[in-house]
């Protein structure tokens, strides 16, 4: 690794020729290295600033590089971010599972989509996914470690926020693939003045796709051998803990993937209004056994959110200070459609459903207080209303009707279904201060908050960056910051299992497993030290090293407690949520990008090695490769583009701790641009290159689960684009 580091060293850092054109007549990498990597963004502490000067290890990834790798999605991007472990297809409500420094979570990573929030802010289950589109995307930018000093609760792991084009030309595009995958989508712009690129404008950008849907027990015969064989005969297991087979309907697999998103606004200037929608739908059976559910096409779980907001900015004559408000309501559901089809619900439907509705106001005032010490400082006020996550229910859940109305019993049983209405609110505050010397900026961040479901919490953030003499070539960081995520309704009132009849006892019932609520828990809490050292070793070459250590206290985990009873009912395995130990997690990643100018040849390449490792309550971190390599090369030359990456991953563990094989895949992309003016272009997109038999770790563990869940063979796409 050192080796391939040097020697990208040696050829980087050499005198670049003058820029080549692309065929629009263009420069392609018309920005340096520095410019590319050093994108104000807004998201680490709401003033703009360089990602190099940001208290926060902090990325931004430009529209360029968004189009020269051919990322659409967010976890597209995300999968080739350093810290960031994807495990794909690996959960039957989440679909992808991400991890940021070892810290497994998606409900821990906090995402904004122009700095609105689109993560649930009740903690309800979201897949990262297709929905998450980048289509008409201006940057994304990342920051890595906790954030709840700005952001409150959930800023845990890590802030992504994509912020969109406010310029630009409409545009519109499809794409079809291998196994059924398609695409299509569109973004709209017009100015609502005389003005050609500035002043008020209203858009809309809309993207739909389909992700490719092979039969995977075609390609992995050992793992769905029940598949292949027994169930072909219409046969499945009676339950993870008994052997005995049941008679159940054969129909066609199915696993397949859909998404959309839309996104509209009207800016005015100083207001904006925008609404900001996605739709996610994926199978329920991902990652299960195939003697214990069906594969099938009613075996769905989707949700859909929906965000509308207001934003006003004010600043003062002389501007001195600037006012910020963010009005803003959300809605989150998971759709009545949802269900299972396994062995707990006795492979009949097990419908599910959840709805949250939050409605926030944020305030914010910048000003600077002396020469060289900006202030921010902010309030917050958020009230949620909640109906969590419900039950295994027997019929779809009407929207129409008060749950109890709808005669919901628990499976195999005349027991009625507990169902909660929650609402609760929380109000925070918080003050960020930062101090620049001659060479060293210093910045500190507190925010209080306090909610009338589990109490209070201060967070603070403290960071020194130091630029030695004032160079612009090297950056050293030392940061500290505390987060917390918050118990989420999910996590409180989940409950789900079913009910067998029996004449053994006075309840007519008992059951061999049930997962129950637990309205007590706490917030989890992290603490974060960090350090950075970035140098430029010329225009061309940057080589960063970034390590780290976290450690999480009350962790939130699901136990097992033993038998018990439930509504009366023995159980033989009862289980619940619990603040459960604690974790720690340490690493580093070694970081080189580069871009290199030679004849009429453009090259951006880059590497990265990170080293992951932990603890959780004595034993190895899960969902974590202790090592991985991230690489790729965008390569141009006249109206093409080239962009071959790699990923390397160690073993990883799985939530029962087994050991999941590591791989390496390998993926390619390619795009071609028209003429100058035409607006035309074309992609070619392959994932899987090498068409690898691998696994990601599983998660959710248990009796019914695969220890590792199988990943897509090679994948081909194309697609075209016209820009208007």
């Amino acid at each position: 690794m050192v080796k391939t580091i040097m020697l990208a060293a040696a050829v980087l850092a050499a005198p670049a020729p003058a820029a080549a054109q692309d065929a629009g007549g263009v420069d392609f990498f018309q920005s340096s290295l520095q410019d590319i990597l050093d994108t104000p963004l807004l998201a680490a502490s709401y003033a703009e600033e360089r990602p190099s000067d940001a208290a926060a290890a902090a990325y931004v990834i430009t529209s360029e590089t968004i189009v020269k790798r051919g990322y659409e999605a967010l976890s597209d991007l995300l999968a080739d971010m350093p810290q960031f472990q994807l495990q794909l297809n690996s959960d039957v409500r989440r679909l992808n599972t991400v991890s940021v420094r070892g810290i497994p979570g998606n409900e821990r990573l906090l995402i904004l989509y122009d700095g609105v929030r689109i993560t649930p802010p009740t903690g309800d289950l979201l897949a990262i996914a297709g929905q998450l589109s980048l289509k008409n995307a201006e940057r994304v930018e990342v920051v890595l470690g906790p954030m709840s000093s700005v952001y409150g609760a959930d800023a845990f792991s890590g802030i992504v926020n994509v912020v969109t084009r406010n310029s630009g030309v409409s545009d519109a595009g499809i794409s079809l693939g291998s196994f059924d995958s398609r695409s299509a989508g569109f973004s709209a712009m017009t100015r609502l003045s005389d003005e050609e690129h500035t002043g008020p404008y209203a858009s809309a950008t809309y993207d739909t796709r389909a992700a490719g849907n092979p039969k995977l027990p075609a390609y992995y015969g050992r793992d769905y051998s029940w598949y292949n064989a027994q169930y072909q005969s219409g046969q499945a297991q009676l339950s993870p803990y008994n052997s005995s087979t049941t008679t159940v309907p054969v129909t066609r697999y199915d696993a397949h993937e859909d998404s959309s998103y839309l996104n509209t606004r009207v800016n005015l200037g100083h207001l904006e209004v925008g609404l900001i929608q996605m739709k996610e739908s994926h199978s329920s059976s991902i990652g299960v056994k195939p003697e214990l559910t069906l594969y099938s096409k009613d075996a769905r779980f989707a949700t859909r959110q929906w965000t509308l907001y207001g934003r006003h900015s004010y600043s003062s004559p002389g501007e001195n200070w600037r006012l910020n408000t963010l009005l803003s309501y959300y809605d989150y559901e998971i759709s009545p459609e949802s269900r299972f089809i396994n062995s707990f619900s006795g492979y009949d439907d097990a419908y599910k459903y959840a709805s949250a509705r939050t409605a926030t106001i944020e305030q914010t005032l910048s000003f600077e207080a002396a020469e060289g010490l900006p202030v921010l400082m902010g309030f917050s006020y958020q009230q949620n209303a909640v109906l969590p996550y419900t039950a295994d229910l027997g019929h779809k859940f009407d929207t129409e009707k008060s749950p109890l109305s709808q005669n919901f019993v628990y499976n195999g049983s005349t027991i009625p279904v507990d169902f909660h209405s929650l609402r609760y609110s929380n109000t925070g505050a918080f003050l960020r201060l930062q101090k620049q010397l001659t060479d060293v900026s210093l910045s500190l961040g507190l925010r209080y908050d306090r909610n009338t479901s589990y109490g209070e919490t201060w967070n603070p953030r403290a960071g020194l960056v130091w630029r030695p003499g004032g160079s612009e070539a090297t950056v050293a960081k030392l940061l500290y910051g505390e987060a917390y995520l918050a118990p989420s309704p999910f996590w409180t009132h989940k409950h789900f299992g079913s009910f067998i009849s029996t004449n053994t006892n006075a309840s007519g019932y008992y059951s061999e497993f049930f997962h129950i609520t637990n309205e007590n828990l706490e917030p989890e809490k992290t603490r974060s030290v960090e350090a950075s050292l970035m140098h430029d070793f010329s225009h061309n070459f940057r080589l960063s090293l970034n390590p780290y250590y976290n450690k999480v206290r009350d962790l939130i985990q699901d136990v097992g407690i033993g038998s018990g009873t439930f509504k009366g009912v023995p159980v033989t395995s009862l289980e619940r949520a619990e603040n459960r130990g604690t974790m720690e997690t340490y690493g580093f990643t070694l970081r080189a990008d580069g871009l290199l100018r030679a004849a009429r040849w453009n090259l951006e390449p880059w590497l990265a090695y990170t080293y992951s490792e932990g603890r959780l309550a004595g034993a190895p971190i899960t969902f974590n490769s202790r090592h991985v390599v991230q690489a790729g090369i965008s390569v141009l030359r006249g109206h093409w583009t080239l962009t071959p990456k790699m990923l390397y991953r160690s073993y990883t563990r799985n939530q029962d701790g087994a050991r999941i094989a590591g791989f390496t895949t390998a993926d390619l992309y390619a795009r071609y641009a028209g003429p100058k003016g035409s607006g035309f272009s074309a992609y070619f997109d392959i994932k899987n290159i090498f068409d690898r038999r691998y696994y990601n770790a599983d998660y959710g563990g248990g009796a019914d689960h695969m220890e590792g869940s199988p990943q897509n063979p090679l994948e081909a796409r194309a697609g075209v684009n016209y820009k208007f």
